[in-house]
């Protein structure tokens, strides 16, 4: 008698779950799944799944992961995030929300629209990640997640609008990177985001601090990091030094020599050689085309 009831709640499972399948072709025909109409919200979904919420969101994933292949199939394009830019997937954001309400830890919902969201609707894959992190806060990976998207969305960005996105990227991988397991280059990216950003005051605070860390994988990406800032405030007073030289002669030099002087007077590592050292101890060179300050090829200093 133990056995039967088990056996008869999961047969009931199983029939709920096909007269919901059912009533999901039925209201949503392959012809009818259209750009303008969500069938059910998430909540009522839930209402009447009876319980059966978990059961409820596998029929929701598949149905999506159908609706996309289903759009790219259509399209004739690869299956990928570049692929799939200019393909018009408007129930895409709905149709997740809808099985992260039935379940709230689906994964695989979540890290799909990270990937797919973005590039369509960027405010539903930042509202999508936030919930994830609000139902899951020690899942490292949502905020990882979230922090790219901000970090992708600055790309195609300039000036204050970048240094935005930059700022929030820099958060969400700083709390990512507290949260018990995170991988530890998480707090990494957290300062490249602070530089990236334009803001070198805060990064050097952080990587200056990260030198404590008990570990030493950040200790190590902190030492290089700084060594970073540190090339790039002594670019910008070659680059400085240059715009003067080219106003006085009309011409950008071949190398630094001519700059040297005024290099030592503030305060950078010229060698006897004349040539400004940056802090691998590598020549900085000069990229006649731009007259800007370049690092040598031979240098393990991280380029923007």
């Amino acid at each position: 008698m133990k056995k039967t009831i088990p056996i008869t709640i999961l047969l009931s499972g199983f029939c709920l779950l096909y007269l919901l399948q059912g009533w999901i072709d039925r209201t949503s025909p392959r012809a009818s799944i259209g750009e303008d109409t969500l069938y059910l919200s998430g909540s009522a979904v839930k209402k009447m799944s009876l319980g059966l919420e978990g059961l409820a969101a596998d029929v929701y994933w598949i149905r999506t992961v159908q609706y996309f292949g289903r759009k790219l199939i259509d399209s004739g394009q690869p299956i990928s995030a570049a692929a799939s830019r200019n393909i018009r997937m408007d129930l895409l954001a709905p149709l997740l929300n809808v099985i992260v309400t039935l379940d709230p830890h689906h994964m695989p919902a979540y890290r799909f629209g990270a990937i797919f969201l973005p590039e369509r609707d960027l405010a539903a894959a930042v509202a999508l990640l936030e919930r994830g992190i609000r139902e899951n806060p020690n899942e490292w990976r949502m905020y990882q997640d979230l922090a790219y998207i901000y970090w992708q969305a600055g790309n195609g960005k300039t000036g204050e609008e970048q240094a935005g996105y930059y700022a929030k990227a820099a958060e969400w991988y700083q709390k990512g990177s507290e949260v018990p397991g995170a991988i530890w280059w998480l707090r990494d990216l957290a300062g490249y985001m602070k530089i990236a950003g334009g803001s070198r005051e805060i990064a050097y605070a952080i990587y200056t601090n990260y030198l404590n860390s008990e570990d030493e994988n950040v200790r190590n990406q902190a030492i290089i990091r700084l060594k970073q800032l540190r090339s790039l405030d002594d670019m910008d007073i070659i680059n400085e030094a240059l715009v003067q030289y080219r106003k006085a002669t009309g011409i950008c030099p071949t190398d630094l020599r001519p700059l040297a002087s005024m290099l030592r007077a503030k305060k950078l590592n010229v060698n006897d050689d004349r040539l400004p050292l940056d802090p691998d101890g590598f020549n900085y060179d000069v990229d006649i085309d731009t007259c800007k300050a370049i690092l040598q090829g031979g240098s393990t200093i991280p380029r923007m």
